[in-house]
């Protein structure tokens, strides 16, 4: 293989992987202020009703925190992988 044409195949892998990203940050944010709204608002329907004690108002809390924060796990860890995926080198046959 050609220097060069190595060369466009490392580009063209490296164009996929940020493409991969793009279009997964815009369908996730998509989904995430179409549905977290909703979420949101039963469980705080859900802990309006109900009272709960010891572990249960922790996981109540842990699992409230968790789905606020997703988005930025999700964009830290989908950064992450473009990052580790842009820096292979092209498989040569």
């Amino acid at each position: 293989m050609k220097p060069l044409d190595r060369f466009r195949v490392d580009k063209r892998a490296v164009l996929w992987v940020w493409t991969v990203i793009i279009v997964g940050l815009f369908v996730y944010s998509l989904m995430w202020f179409t549905t977290g709204w909703a979420v949101i608002e039963v469980a705080d329907n859900v802990e309006a009703e109900y009272t709960f004690t010891g572990p249960a108002a922790s996981a109540s809390t842990f699992i409230r925190t968790m789905f606020q924060y997703h988005p930025v796990l999700f964009l830290f860890g989908l950064i992450l992988w473009g990052y580790v995926n842009s820096q292979r080198k092209a498989q040569l046959q």
